[in-house]
């Protein structure tokens, strides 16, 4: 069985293993970034480590949305992050092999796959490929910044 940690972006219901997730933060005291990347809205400081916040919905084309107070940190060493969401749901033990699951039709789209939950899809995030867009997304060439966002939430 897999744990899956379901959360919303829009409409759209997304979701993140259990082992990809260090730990959900509440309401932690946000540090803008004035000059950052567009998609990078925030950094957050975790237990001693300033991280930056990602604005996953931006990321991913979605219109600007409010999102929870709760953030997602990633638990991977090579991908430092925080996700912030619009809202999470309650975790789900799955069994994906005995899950019908479809493949993502676009390679570079940041999904690994759809699982229907009893009627619910649910796109599963490859983190892997959202590390690749984060850093073509917001680092041109020769490491420069892409303009700064300035619609700050």
């Amino acid at each position: 069985m897999t744990l899956l940690l379901p959360f919303m972006l829009g409409d759209e219901r997304y979701g993140l293993k259990l082992t990809d997730i260090q730990e959900v933060i509440e309401e932690a005291e946000r540090h803008y970034l004035p000059a950052g990347p567009e998609a990078i809205v925030a950094a957050v400081n975790v237990h001693g480590r300033i991280l930056p916040v990602l604005d996953l919905p931006l990321l991913l084309g979605f219109p600007p949305v409010h999102w929870s107070e709760r953030m997602i940190v990633l638990a991977q060493r090579n991908f430092p992050m925080v996700l912030a969401v619009d809202r999470l749901e309650s975790i789900l033990s799955v069994d994906l092999e005995q899950t019908a699951m479809t493949q993502s039709d676009t390679p570079h789209d940041c999904i690994s796959g759809v699982l229907n939950w009893h009627g619910q899809m649910i796109s599963l995030l490859d983190l892997e490929q959202l590390h690749k867009t984060v850093k073509e997304t917001c680092f041109a060439s020769g490491g420069d910044h892409v303009p700064a966002r300035t619609d700050r939430r």
